[in-house]
């Protein structure tokens, strides 16, 4: 009877969880689910992404209910035949869940990128999978470049090619080098070289004013890389530019707060000091305040 009783117990446990978790994944969504599939304009697409986001940032959600709103997003919209908003959620997956299923979510990624024309980081993927798994999948892609270091290289100095001429950055190239360096990483996220490449497409974002996507690529670099030797340098310039260049302080004092905590015997220390000390000021109080401390070491 005991045993009957133990039984039936876990069981009821079991269907419990087991309805938790659809609760989990699907709760407040079902509503704009079906708004969306039958008038699925802009509006509430954007909607429905912010709060399939919003639900992805949920503290108490357990890595295998996010994993499973984000495949729940991916087949969404692919089923609306959004690629766009599909491949953001497909980035997520990859970028956090890799193991078994990233060769298909790879080429469902590039599937995206090529319903959405972009063709051009869906060759350069295409080129990545290729020579990673060279399994036939993409065996005829036209002009193929295989050497990749090769390729970022002449697409960085595309973007600086008619600066003496006009005097401005190449954005579409600056934007295919971010595109591509992200590609890399995905396809390769254990090559040595996959950090670096994080950091030099941040400051590529960086240079074109491209704020979002520099801090996503921080980011990333401060969380997937965080024993690689720049990424202290990640998030203090994450902080600067906030700081210096946004003028969100409040932002910025919090993460130069961290950056302190984080790196007490990093060389930027004195730097973030001064930086937060500073914060805010003009150029007249500052000049003041250093005047009264040299004033204060006499």
């Amino acid at each position: 009877m005991k045993n009957l009783l133990y039984s039936f117990i876990v069981i009821l446990l079991m269907v419990s969880c087991k309805n938790d978790r659809k609760q989990i994944i699907s709760e407040g969504l079902t509503k704009m689910e079906e708004e969306a599939k039958s008038s699925p304009n802009e509006k509430l697409l954007k909607d429905l992404k912010k709060a399939y986001s919003d639900k992805l940032n949920d503290k108490n959600l357990s890595k295998e209910d996010k994993e499973a709103m984000m495949e729940r997003a991916v087949n969404y919209f692919t089923e609306l035949k959004k690629p766009a908003y599909a491949s953001s959620f497909l980035v997520k997956l990859l970028k956090d869940f890799p193991g078994a299923k990233t060769q298909e979510r790879l080429k469902s990624l590039i599937s995206t990128f090529d319903a959405k024309g972009a063709g051009e980081v869906a060759g350069v993927m295409k080129m990545l999978y290729n020579k990673k798994y060279n399994d036939g999948t993409y065996a005829n892609v036209a002009g193929e470049e295989t050497d990749f270091d090769a390729l970022i290289k002449k697409t960085g100095e595309m973007i600086f090619s008619d600066l003496e001429k006009t005097g401005k950055l190449n954005v579409k190239a600056a934007k295919d080098y971010v595109n591509d360096c992200e590609a890399f990483v995905l396809v390769n996220p254990d090559s040595p070289k996959s950090p670096e490449y994080l950091f030099k497409a941040a400051e590529v974002a960086h240079t074109i004013k491209s704020y979002n996507k520099t801090f996503d690529l921080y980011d990333w670099l401060i969380e997937k890389y965080p024993n690689y030797e720049k990424s202290p340098t990640a998030l203090f310039l994450k902080g600067y530019v906030l700081d210096n260049e946004l003028k969100k302080y409040d932002e910025a004092e919090k993460l130069y707060d961290e950056f302190l905590q984080k790196y007490p015997n990093s060389d930027l220390v004195d730097d973030v000091k001064t930086l937060k000390e500073f914060m805010g000021k003009s150029d007249e109080e500052i000049l003041k305040a250093i005047e009264e401390n040299k004033k204060k070491n006499k």
